[in-house]
């Protein structure tokens, strides 16, 4: 939903965006930088650019500590049975002594946006 506003604001800004590259090297030339790309689907592709600045995204991580933390206490390990999901049963495998069953959703599975913590949550809730 980003994809608009920002494209617009880098190329007011003469900002250009690289994708499906990977940096392979930077390295200083005077007051700029020379960035070395490569390419997972064509190992013989190199490109060498001068540029002022790198700006490498690296994707996000899941916020999973409290998951993980409760993984060990639950009564299914965290583990959802996703056979029984589709087809119907019991989701939550009995893998420990546990009182509650344990369900990792939203941004502790992978950052996301609302709407897909929503689903997540009336995907399993409706299972009930």
């Amino acid at each position: 939903m980003n994809h608009v506003p920002y494209m617009r604001a880098f190329q007011q800004q003469g900002v250009r965006v690289t994708i499906n590259t990977r940096l392979v090297s930077v390295a200083r030339d005077g007051n700029q930088l020379v960035a070395t790309l490569g390419s997972d689907f064509a190992p013989e592709f190199r490109e060498e650019r001068l540029v002022n600045q790198v700006v490498v995204e690296h994707g996000t991580l899941p916020i999973d500590d409290l998951y993980r933390e409760l993984k060990p206490l639950s009564r299914n390990g965290g583990a959802v049975d996703y056979d029984h999901l589709v087809n119907g049963g019991s989701i939550f495998p009995l893998r420990g002594e546990g009182k509650f069953d344990l369900l990792r959703i939203g941004d502790a599975v992978h950052a996301r946006n609302i709407h897909a913590a929503i689903y997540d949550g009336l995907r399993y809730a409706t299972r009930f």
